[in-house]
């Protein structure tokens, strides 16, 4: 009991109580702020267009993904990234599952270009079995590595969407109620 009286003493003698009990107890209040955020702009692994991805659950893929590039001798080409509910980009989108994902933060669409930014590896190329891939080894070496990573997949429809791995239990409800969520906090996320 004393402890709660001097909890309340405490917080009546701070100027700005919502800021004393954000300090204290941040991990457990909610957090309302949208964690869509540019992925570092200075890491040369990533061209194309800017990387906005979720930064608590895909950034540390994307830093995966930064450290594969870079031991396989490749570039990813980012063509599609986070997709704003209201935004007018659909074409890519051929499924539920893939949509959460892109509204989430959690996928991108990616080619793989040299260090001179020519294509080495498209659709055409990521849709290939490891066996018979002959043109490019780095290539090759990429894919694999992405194989393996029990993090990240890519979509069986088209290769070259790469998201983060849903976990067993999580179903299309549950990803849609977090979709519905994100895309309410990011509402007035401005991407440049």
């Amino acid at each position: 009991m004393q402890l709660f009286l001097l909890f309340l003493l405490l917080l009546s003698l701070t100027a700005n109580s919502s800021a004393f009990l954000g300090n204290i107890f941040g991990k457990l209040l909610p957090k309302n702020r949208c964690p869509i955020k540019l992925y570092n702009p200075q890491d040369s692994s990533f061209t194309g267009v800017k990387l906005y991805t979720n930064a608590e659950t895909f950034h540390p893929l994307l830093e995966t993904l930064s450290d594969y590039a870079k031991r396989c001798h490749v570039k990813i080409n980012v063509k599609q990234a986070f997709i704003q509910e209201n935004s007018a980009v659909h074409k890519i989108i051929t499924s539920d599952r893939i949509a959460s994902a892109f509204q989430l933060g959690e996928a991108i669409e990616v080619e793989l270009v040299d260090q001179h930014k020519n294509v080495i590896c498209n659709r055409f190329c990521m849709e290939k079995n490891f066996s018979h891939m002959k043109r490019s080894s780095n290539a090759k070496c990429f894919l694999k590595k992405i194989s393996r990573n029990h993090d990240l997949q890519q979509d069986f429809n088209k290769p070259t969407i790469l998201m983060k791995r849903t976990k067993p239990n999580e179903s299309l409800v549950t990803l849609h109620d977090q979709r519905k969520d994100l895309q309410n906090k990011c509402k007035k996320l401005k991407m440049d």
